[in-house]
Order: C-alpha cells, then sequence, then structure tokens
C-alpha cells in the first residue's frame, strides 16, 4: 500500500493529488452513490429476485469506501426484511492503486456520514482495512491494492462472476486508465449474464467503449445537477465487437 496524497481544498472538499479531482461532492455524498450505484443497478429489486445464495459486486476504485458502505447498509436491509430468502451473502471486489490512510479515511467517514447505523459500518471497515479481506458476517470485501489493469486477473482467479458493476474511477479526462476499451471488455467477459453497471459519467468515449465491449447502454437522469449518468446490463444475444 502506498502513502496516500489526499490533499484537502478551502471547501473542505478531498481531492487526490495525483488526479487533481474530487473524490466526491461534499453535498449529497451519500445520496449520490445510492443514486447512481444503488439505485443504478437497482440492486434492491434485483436482490429480492436473487436465485443464488451469493450475490457479487465488483468496483473500479475503492476511493473513500463511501459505495461500499451504503451498499452494506443496503443489504443487510434487505436481509432483515427477508431473512429466509436464498440470498444470504454479499461479495465486493475493488480495486485501488493509491489508498487513503486510516486516519484519512475517518476524517471523511466523519465529515459526510450522518446516519447513526452506518457509521457503525464505518467504524468496522476503517479497522480491518489493514488487510486486503475484510469479512463483516455474510458480506465480505476483497480489495487488489495495484493498478486497475491487473484488476480483471485478480476477479479471474477468484472464479466468480460479477453481478453488478460500480463504475467509480476519477474523471474520465484526468484517469483514462479506469474508462478503457480493453478494461470494459475485460469486465464484460466477467460478467454474469444479465449483470449490471452503472456509473456516474455520460462521457461520449466511455459510452462507446461500453457499447463496444459487448454492454446494453443507455443514459437516464444524472444525480443534482448532474444532466446524465450511463446504466447498462449484458444480454446473451450481444458480443463485444472486434
Amino acid at each position: 500500500m502506498q502513502n496516500s496524497t489526499l490533499i484537502w481544498d478551502e471547501k473542505h472538499t478531498p481531492i487526490s493529488r495525483y488526479f487533481n479531482d474530487v473524490y466526491f461532492n461534499t453535498d449529497g455524498a451519500i445520496d449520490e452513490r445510492t443514486y447512481v450505484f444503488i439505485n443504478g443497478n437497482k440492486l434492491s429489486e434485483r436482490f429480492l429476485q436473487h436465485k443464488q445464495p451469493i450475490f457479487t459486486v465488483g468496483e473500479t476504485g475503492f476511493g473513500t469506501g463511501l459505495s461500499f458502505l451504503i451498499l452494506w447498509q443496503t443489504f443487510l436491509g434487505f436481509r432483515k426484511q427477508h431473512p429466509d430468502h436464498i440470498l444470504k451473502k454479499l461479495q465486493f471486489f475493488s480495486v485501488e492503486k493509491y489508498p487513503l490512510t486510516q486516519s484519512e479515511m475517518i476524517k471523511i467517514h466523519e465529515s459526510v456520514i450522518h446516519d447513526q447505523a452506518l457509521k457503525l459500518l464505518a467504524k468496522q471497515l476503517q479497522q480491518q482495512l489493514v488487510n486486503t479481506t475484510c469479512l463483516f458476517n455474510n458480506v465480505s470485501l476483497s480489495i487488489l491494492y495495484n493498478d486497475v489493469s491487473h484488476f480483471p486477473e485478480f476477479l479471474a482467479k477468484q472464479n466468480i462472476m460479477i453481478d453488478a458493476w460500480f463504475f467509480d474511477g476519477f474523471s474520465p479526462s484526468k484517469n483514462p486508465d479506469m474508462w478503457s476499451e480493453s478494461l470494459f471488455k475485460a469486465c464484460y467477459q466477467l460478467t454474469s449474464l444479465g449483470g449490471t453497471f452503472a456509473t456516474y459519467s455520460a462521457g461520449g468515449f466511455v459510452r462507446r467503449n461500453l457499447i463496444s465491449s459487448g454492454f446494453i447502454v443507455n443514459k437516464c437522469q444524472g444525480f443534482g445537477v448532474k444532466r446524465e449518468m450511463l446504466l447498462g446490463y449484458k444480454n446473451e444475444i450481444t458480443s463485444p465487437k472486434k
């Protein structure tokens, strides 16, 4: 793990010194991630429809861990409402080349998390982040601390297929490797039939790369002032273009 390059600007917004981009919009950070990744992948609905004991999520860019925390809380809510459902376990795989330190993670969580239940989950995460694999009863988190180009190989070794993707790198213009055609093609191959993705980005080259990788891609209303975002899924009758 490398030392973080996190800095805070005059508005108390966390910024990556490597990519000169914000980790999130301070106002509405939790709501934005819920809207984009949880609602965008229709996870509450898909948990209920799932026919297997394990649901697997892949994320490109662990960052502050907020997306994982919100997903964790969502899954716990599902399990509480449906204790007898076949779906018993959530797996989450992510990648991070420049991880935050524990103290930085704590500071960020304290600045944006106000829900008490989510704060308790955040504390559990903060305590276990020294490990590459964290176990929280029926939820597991595995993080590859490396360049995103190694992520598909890492996932393939787990012998799993991804049911939902969180494509969550920094801005495509500042971190293009997270949005490349080669990465998306590898992700497509690791996606279960009917598996979905969601991303806040609606950039033209991002959309084209997703389509050429084989995903069915749709634009929808973005969060807040953001006009559009991208959602999509893997369909058995589609295949990546050569």
